[in-house]
């Protein structure tokens, strides 16, 4: 396989889709509706993902990196690549789409990277069970991205293994938490490692990571719709972690307790804001609520949910098909105490993907900090 940057064109039809679904701190917004003169959408961003070629032009997640060398990398789950038309139709490719990519900010430039395997597009991580025989089979099994942080000078990438067991869109199973070792500042992977933490609950590890510690680098999962956390000893992610009870640490997995009471969305943020940490989400199930919660401690004492905003699909697709998903922060790019962030638009109808790109890309927000943290005048 030979990692590479989008630029040529490949055209076929193949396939249904059967997926679930300059330093951008533009001043261009516009106020979101239900919460004028406080949420602004950040068009610059918004735009600046909206791509129509050379590199992705349609993606869900999305996480984000501030590298040691200041550019950013943003970590996607499936990923339209190529060409959109002018009527915002996608030219169709060989897959249509692959099952994750990153792409590398520097700047106002950004650089997709992914894969090719015998001459189709496949994705920047990729599991060993996908190859089979002569081809490789990324609609029966792949990795979906979550969080990333830098650990002795390696970028570690946390992964969720899942797998088609049926072939309509929604049955997928997930099967593992994994990390990925990625060279810096190359960008080449170096190995995927599992992580085994079983539990009776199903928790998908590494959908937020938290390193500002000394100490510990702590770690988010999401169990039946509510958010866990885990701890390892900083610098050393495979040392044997750590699961909180919601009083003490132990080392058994099933004694860990979700940290709020609110269920949550599958993806979120957990990060350090001023003088306090704030657990970002998007409330579970197809709630279109982005809210907030907020602690003097990174893994308890939260408070009670603060809505922020509302994450509609954009007002130019009236869609009833569409929704909305997985709000994330992006602290990196704050600008003017507006933190920056973001969520997934997607359809329950596969081929809307495919008529209007705009179905698929995700949109930015500008929240006040004084908002978040509930401190007038800050």
């Amino acid at each position: 396989m030979k990692l590479r940057s989008t630029n040529k064109l490949l055209i076929t039809i193949i396939l249904v889709f059967t997926g679930l679904l300059l330093s951008c701190t533009g001043q261009r917004r516009s106020e979101q509706e239900g919460k004028p003169g406080v949420v602004t959408i950040d068009t610059s961003f918004t735009e600046f993902f909206a791509r129509d070629c050379c590199g992705l032009t349609g993606a869900d997640g999305i996480y984000s990196l501030l590298l040691p060398d200041g550019r950013t990398v943003w970590i996607f789950g499936d990923t339209f690549l190529g060409t959109v038309n002018p009527d915002k139709s996608r030219v169709l490719r060989d897959p249509i789409f692959v099952r994750n990519s990153i792409a590398v900010q520097d700047g106002d430039s950004l650089r997709t990277l992914y894969n090719q395997h015998e001459g189709r597009d496949a994705s920047y991580f990729i599991p060993e069970q996908a190859y089979k025989q002569d081809r490789l089979a990324e609609d029966s099994i792949w990795f979906w991205p979550g969080d990333a942080f830098m650990e002795n000078g390696k970028i570690i990438f946390f992964l969720s293994r899942f797998y088609q067991f049926e072939e309509d869109m929604w049955g997928i199973r997930w099967d593992g938490t994994y990390i990925a070792r990625v060279s810096f500042p190359e960008l080449e992977v170096e190995e995927i490692i599992p992580l085994s933490y079983p539990s009776d609950i199903e928790i998908h590890w590494g959908h937020s990571v938290c390193d500002d510690a000394d100490d510990f680098t702590y770690l988010f999962g999401t169990g039946e719709e509510h958010p866990y956390v885990a701890r390892a000893p900083k610098g050393n992610i495979l040392a044997p972690w750590e699961f909180f009870t919601g009083q003490a640490w132990v080392s058994d997995a099933n004694q860990a307790s979700p940290i709020i009471e609110d269920k949550s969305s599958e993806q979120f943020s957990v990060f350090k804001l001023k003088d306090k940490y704030v657990l970002l989400t998007q409330s579970a199930g197809f709630s279109k609520e982005i809210c907030s919660y907020t602690s003097d401690l990174s893994y308890t004492g939260f408070s009670e949910k603060t809505v922020l905003a509302v994450a509609d699909p954009p007002a130019h697709l009236p869609d009833s098909n569409l929704f909305t998903y997985n709000a994330l922060a992006h602290p990196q790019f704050i600008s003017g105490e507006e933190l920056l962030v973001s969520y997934c638009v997607n359809s329950f109808i596969p081929k809307d993907l495919l008529y209007n790109a705009d179905n698929y890309r995700p949109v930015f927000l500008r929240i006040p900090v004084e908002y978040i943290l509930k401190t007038p005048g800050l």
